[in-house]
């Protein structure tokens, strides 16, 4: 028996309206082209979501749906899909279809091409709210100090199902997809795809999710925050070095009375309080740290049906 070619993960969230026409569109795509499995991994949804998936499940064979215990983030539930596929490339789609599974023969074409280990699809996202244009934005251009490759893909790829694996076995408590996948491989394509703009709007992560997403990625997926603190303290120390060898020529050469008592303290507070920053930052990497020596879980299955 050949082996599974596409395995197709749909990380599941607040998607009782779209779940349905997702499954068929996928469907619709793979049969009678390619052997396929789907993995719904449902990430606590509220709604309706699950008891859908397990009439999808009902249906067909070659589906298999995994419902977490809470809520963990759209990247562990991939992740989750990742350890369960068995195909021997790795697809991820979101579950609104922002982007329709018939762009999914764009990444094909493109991974027979190149051979490349990861294959994203690139598409100018609709109707996103303004704050997470903004976060997002954000983390693209640190991401740059990085690497050119650091922050440009998207939740639509097709990947190896070898690199899959090794993010499976090798991830920590911090989990972000993209960056893990450079740890691995520099192997990777690009590819322009047409957005759906017929998706399903639905109720998204909440935003306060997306900034706590945001700024974990920002400090825990590269070392800038570490050198902003190693600059800035750079940059303070030589000029609080600078300004009192200027005031101490001016005392003892030029036997001028110095002035600046409200200077001074402003300097001081201003230096405790980028001293505190700096700590709070590095408290942050240790809390991580922390978690990771003590092997806390990403996610949790609470209930799988293959």
């Amino acid at each position: 028996m050949s082996q599974l070619q596409y395995s197709i993960i749909v990380p599941v969230y607040g998607a009782e309206n779209s779940l349905m026409l997702l499954d068929k569109s996928i469907r619709n795509f793979f049969e009678g082209k390619y052997s396929y499995e789907i993995l719904y991994i449902d990430d606590y949804s509220a709604d309706n979501s699950w008891q859908i998936l397990k009439n999808i499940k009902a249906d067909f064979l070659n589906t298999t749906i995994i419902r977490f215990s809470k809520n963990s983030g759209q990247h562990a539930a991939t992740i989750c899909g990742f350890k369960h596929a068995k195909g021997q490339f790795i697809i991820t789609i979101d579950d609104d279809l922002e982007v329709h599974p018939n762009e999914i023969e764009k990444l094909i074409a493109i991974q027979k091409t190149t051979n490349n280990d990861l294959t994203y699809g690139l598409y100018k996202k609709l109707n996103e709210p303004i704050l997470k244009n903004v976060f997002t934005k954000i983390y693209k251009q640190l991401s740059k100090i990085e690497g050119k490759d650091k922050g440009k893909g998207s939740s639509f790829r097709l990947i190896k199902s070898e690199l899959t694996k090794k993010i499976a076995s090798n991830h920590k408590q911090f989990v972000f997809i993209d960056e893990l996948c450079l740890w691995y491989t520099n192997k990777i394509s690009f590819v322009n795809v047409e957005p759906n703009r017929n998706f399903i709007l639905k109720n998204r992560y909440k935003m306060s999710g997306l900034f706590s997403m945001t700024s974990t990625v920002i400090m825990f997926s590269s070392s800038f925050p570490l050198k902003l603190v190693t600059y800035l303290g750079l940059a303070l120390s030589t000029s609080n070095f600078v300004i009192g060898a200027f005031y101490i020529l001016r005392k003892f050469l030029f036997k001028t009375h110095v002035q600046g008592y409200t200077s001074l303290i402003v300097s001081v507070l201003f230096s405790t309080g980028l001293i505190l920053l700096c700590l709070g930052i590095i408290a942050q990497y240790l809390s991580k740290v922390l978690k990771g020596v003590n092997n806390a879980p990403c996610y949790n299955e609470d209930e799988v049906i293959c």
